[in-house]
């Protein structure tokens, strides 16, 4: 099935390879490649087009950022703890917020011929922690899981700690085709004014260039969820556990474009993206009571499911030198049909088959901001 996956993919990139080819080449103004290759630019200021030290479609080209992103997952409102004698709530999977957590992005590229080019990219968001706690409000208070009065800790459970973690990775390898020039305007003075009346200033390289993408993109989202009770029994303390791991593995291909400006020392850049994945979810649970005994048998299971990734990234530059660039920027992740570990929640511990339902309806939005350098020559 996965080699599939990595087949269809494959495919959809070469095909687009192939349809950049052929849109350049039945182009009328295409001439030889030179590195960097440019294309004519119809402008106002001047008439011509050139390759300048910040050539939209350079020859190679690397970013690294880092990323300080927040996880927003979408999984069913459900309680965790309650008091079975007041009839309250004292832990839900609402209290499950994630802060903001670091993160980094890496891209090398390298143009091929044409204004094609190969282009890696590395999305790494490291493990991110969300908790929630409970203690027995009083001695009248009765703190179980919901509708389950088996096992000795989980039931009349004296505290209980929920923490809940997620991480994840994605690679992707994308074929852009790039339409790009740089123009260094007239100085708006005398006869050497141009169509803009001189407006731009003087001796300033303005740069333009437009992408768009095809590839093969693979994420692996990973989570846990872990819950520890412990209660006190004759002076002793019985401890216990619950805990739930998921895995989502996704492949597909996507489809994208890329608008990059600048002038002079400042520009800006926009990347969107989006693709249809097939997703290979699994999760495993166990339940542990005390003294140390499996209270349900550790159960697991797997399923694929269609889900859809979508990114969009808005960034600032400002050169540096002729090479380098500083970037800063605001991202954004959509992804949907996620096996989520808080969906996977069953506290049927009677029942020993009980915990063996993969929920993969989940969804996740990633949001934060990023910061870092790029080169391009």
């Amino acid at each position: 099935m996965n080699a599939i996956r990595l087949a269809v993919g494959f495919l959809f990139a070469v095909m687009g390879s192939k349809a950049c080819m052929l849109a350049m080449a039945q182009s009328p103004d295409q001439k030889p490649f030179t590195a960097p290759s440019v294309t004519k630019c119809q402008d106002d200021c001047l008439d011509d087009c050139r390759p300048s030290w910040n050539d939209e479609c350079p020859s190679v080209y690397a970013q690294v950022e880092g990323l300080f992103m927040m996880r927003e997952p979408r999984f069913t409102q459900q309680p965790i703890i309650v008091d079975a004698i007041a009839g309250t709530t004292l832990v839900s999977t609402s209290d499950l917020d994630f802060n903001f957590d670091p993160g980094v992005r890496a891209t090398v590229g390298m143009r091929l011929c044409g204004g094609r080019a190969l282009e890696f990219s590395y999305f790494g968001l490291f493990e991110g922690d969300a908790s929630a706690f409970a203690v027995k409000p009083g001695e009248n208070s009765f703190l179980i899981f919901p509708n389950n009065f088996t096992g000795n800790v989980f039931v009349d459970m004296d505290e209980v700690h929920v923490n809940y973690s997620s991480w994840l990775h994605s690679f992707e390898l994308n074929l852009p085709c790039c339409s790009g020039c740089c123009d260094t305007c007239d100085s708006g003075k005398g006869d050497d004014k141009g169509k803009g009346g001189g407006e731009w200033g003087c001796g300033e390289v303005r740069c333009r260039s437009f992408e768009w993408f095809a590839g093969f993109r693979y994420l692996n989202l990973g989570e846990e969820l872990n819950i520890a009770a412990q209660r006190t029994v004759s002076a002793q303390i019985e401890e216990g556990s619950y805990n739930i791991r998921t895995a989502n593995h996704l492949y597909g291909a996507q489809l994208g474009a890329r608008v990059r400006r600048s002038r002079g020392l400042f520009g800006w850049e926009a990347t969107g993206k989006a693709g249809i994945f097939g997703n290979d979810a699994q999760q495993t649970q166990s339940a542990t009571d005390f003294p140390n005994f499996p209270l349900r048998p550790t159960v697991s299971s797997s399923d694929g499911v269609v889900a859809f990734v979508g990114e969009v990234n808005l960034s600032a530059l400002y050169r540096l030198t002729d090479v380098w660039n500083v970037r800063a920027g605001y991202n954004a992740m959509w992804i949907e049909g996620l096996a989520l570990a808080p969906d996977q929640l069953d506290f049927d511990f009677a029942t020993a088959s009980s915990g063996s339902r993969l929920r993969n309806g989940g969804g996740m939005f990633l949001h934060g901001v990023s910061a870092g350098l790029e080169a391009r020559w």
